[in-house]
């Protein structure tokens, strides 16, 4: 156990799958062998070398190895820590940011926590779904009430389902895909929108008396679709900015937000010892079933494949799951 499959990002879209030593285990951390992995849309600035993207400043190209993955499950294959053993199976982020695109990675013990028996594939979702939980402690109460989702990717699709287990009884799923309206309704979506923002405002509108919903959350990190969110509360209704922007700078129609005493909340990452156990135990439990989001697994060798294939959005993707097992 010396080398190791890896991934750098020489230019847009051109991931290459490399060799590097395994890295050795410091003092405090755990060498974990990935079993199995999943692209999030954080990734995918990346993997675009969207260098206007903030996440990208100051980077050049080629990027460094390792970039870009933080959805992990694995076994301890050696540790210098007191809290886990050799053998021992974890949901854990990587010890730097986004670096986890390869067979083995480092973490420290207070960003891992222990994962049971079961498929590795479904277990990696309690890694987005505990951020989801993260941002939903933010909320009051939410019994009877309506909300939206704008964006159905693998968060938006993660967020209605939670939502409706918060007593959300009308949730309206938007999106411009319409297989992925198609995966919202098998979530729970009550109803689904697809079209500009113009008509899904008026269509919104009408659905609820004129007045807006109680509560939109934006899962897309666009500036036109906080925009939109912006638009669809009613007076006092409370929007969730939870995709990561892609601009450090974006315009937002404030005016009428401001005038309607609307809450805005963000929220990014998960406390990893609280929200990471209750997903996994969401999960293994079956209280939120996650296998309609799991469209495409594929092995880590082909990893330039699967990034292709998330970025555009193709085959009807939602969840790309990559595998060391094959």
């Amino acid at each position: 156990m010396t080398r190791m499959l890896a991934g750098q990002i020489a230019g847009p879209r051109q991931l290459e799958m490399i060799e590097l030593p395994v890295p050795e285990t410091g003092e405090g951390q755990m060498l974990i062998k990935v079993e199995a992995s999943a692209i999030c849309g954080s990734d995918l600035p990346y993997f675009l070398c969207d260098f206007s993207n903030p996440a990208l400043a100051g980077a050049t190209i080629p990027l460094p190895p390792l970039l870009s993955l933080h959805e992990l499950v694995g076994r301890v294959v050696q540790s210098r820590c007191d809290r886990y053993k050799e053998g021992d199976r974890v949901l854990a982020l990587p010890h730097i940011k986004h670096q986890g695109l390869a067979e083995f990675f480092l973490t420290y013990p207070e960003m891992a926590v222990p994962v049971p028996d079961g498929p590795a594939d479904r277990l990696v979702l309690a890694q987005p779904l505990g951020t989801v939980f993260h941002a939903c402690l933010k909320l009051p109460n939410l019994l009877g009430q309506t909300a939206v989702v704008v964006g159905q990717g693998p968060v938006g699709q993660l967020f209605t389902a939670v939502l409706l287990r918060m007593g959300v009884v009308r949730l309206i799923a938007v999106d411009l895909l319409p297989e992925r309206l198609a995966v919202s309704r098998k979530m729970g979506a009550t109803h689904t929108l697809c079209g500009s923002s113009i008509e899904v405002v008026e269509t919104v509108r009408m659905m609820t008396g004129g007045l807006g919903v109680d509560l939109a959350v934006e899962a897309a990190g666009k500036g036109e679709t906080l925009d939109l969110a912006l638009k669809l509360v009613r007076r006092n209704g409370i929007v969730v900015a939870f995709g990561v922007p892609t601009r450090s700078h974006q315009p937002l129609a404030l005016y009428d937000f401001f005038h309607n005493e609307g809450r805005l909340i963000n929220s990014v990452g998960p406390n990893v010892q609280h929200d990471f156990p209750v997903a996994v135990e969401m999960i293994r439990t079956g209280a939120i079933d996650i296998e309609p989001l799991l469209t495409h697994r594929l092995p880590l060798r082909r990893a330039p494949e699967a990034f292709t294939l998330f970025a555009d959005r193709a085959e009807g993707v939602i969840k790309v799951i990559l595998t060391t097992d094959g």
